[in-house]
């Protein structure tokens, strides 16, 4: 596992403290806003072009949807769809013109994008990415946005997950749509579109920086704050967790439940990382994820928007071992197992009721 980072709090934000903080519960409770060093402030980021970006690729997204364009296959158990490469296409094309000299991460790549799709399904991003724009696209310009950014040296780098939860997308349940800035590797601003959130007409849009998150509706209106919740009693917690059942042991997960007294009625199943958000907003206490696979690695693009949001919320993301998550090591997470997303109440004992689980 990779050394833990440890964070206090500066005038202006939170800085990186290389000191060793004693008491868990106070160094989970600081990591709130995590600067990248003691010896800079991160400045406020302009994050409007990125909020209508989003905007814009949920609109693609539903109109590719409504379209009943079939999806093609990546690899085992890993669609992409013709909404995934628009999207993308659009969120680099908007990072560009915003921040021209950012590296960029994103999940589609050009190469799959020729391999995966047929002549009609390529032409057909084309088309959807210039109706969304307003202006003609062609096939290279849509392989080249596709690769904008990507292997760039820079301190700040863009993820980009154009369809985060693509089966609940293919399938007409909840998805995403997320972006995070990494400065030196540390989750410093996030955005969430969550286009299919049932009960909310139109979806929601949230997104944070510094140490503040917020959440307005995607298809426009006024801006709110969002922060977790105060809740401090496991047992009236309200868990999260994963729908496809291959993205987790959920055996051990249930049993994590019985020990801390979280009654199953209290836990749902979502697509994607709106699970963040709504741990975010105070909608939901828990998400707790071991892997099935124990050698599996988690992906970037999958976890930084989420990690901002939550952050920035007051809430505590790290992971089954009690480590931040590290997003040093590029599109995998290399030094971290498992998940644990929580309020930031009892972070630590949940941390020691796991590792008791793990050891029996």
């Amino acid at each position: 596992m990779g050394a833990r980072r440890h964070y206090k709090r500066r005038a202006g934000g939170w800085v990186e403290d290389n000191r060793h903080c004693a008491h868990a519960s106070l160094r989970y409770a600081l990591v709130g806003y995590p600067i990248c060093s003691l010896s800079k402030v991160i400045r406020m980021i302009d994050l409007k072009p990125i909020l209508a970006a989003v905007r814009l690729a949920a609109t693609v997204a539903r109109r590719v949807r409504e379209s009943d364009i079939g999806a093609a296959d990546k690899g085992a158990q890993d669609p992409v769809t013709i909404a995934d490469y628009a999207s993308q296409v659009i969120l680099c094309r908007a990072i560009a013109h915003a921040y021209p000299d950012d590296a960029v991460l994103g999940e589609e790549k050009a190469g799959v994008f020729d391999t995966t799709l047929s002549e009609n399904g390529q032409a057909a991003v084309a088309r959807f990415v210039s109706e969304a724009l307003g202006e003609p696209f062609t096939l290279d310009q849509c392989r080249t946005w596709l690769e904008h950014g990507r292997d760039r040296d820079s301190a700040r780098l863009w993820t980009v997950d154009p369809i985060d939860g693509t089966k609940g997308y293919i399938a007409g349940r909840r998805y995403a749509i997320g972006l995070a800035l990494l400065i030196d590797s540390l989750p410093i601003a996030g955005v969430i579109g969550a286009p299919n959130l049932t009960g909310k007409a139109g979806g929601l849009l949230f997104y944070a920086q510094r140490s503040a998150a917020y959440v307005e509706p995607l298809e426009g209106g006024k801006a709110a704050r969002v922060a977790v919740s105060a809740q401090i009693d496991p047992r009236k917690w309200r868990a999260v967790e994963n729908f496809e059942k291959a993205h987790g042991n959920f055996d051990q997960m249930h049993a994590a439940y019985d020990a801390l007294q979280l009654p199953r009625a209290h836990v749902t199943n979502f697509d994607s990382m709106i699970k963040y958000a709504m741990i975010a907003s105070g909608d939901a206490d828990l998400f707790l994820n071991f892997p099935k696979n124990p050698a599996w690695r988690y992906l970037s693009w999958d976890h930084a928007p989420g990690t901002a949001i939550v952050q920035a919320a007051g809430g505590v993301v790290t992971d089954l071992a009690g480590n931040l998550l590290d997003f040093s090591t590029g599109a995998r997470l290399l030094n971290n197992n498992g998940l644990l997303i929580t309020n930031g109440t009892r972070h630590d004992d949940v941390l020691k009721i796991l590792e008791t689980l793990t050891q029996s």
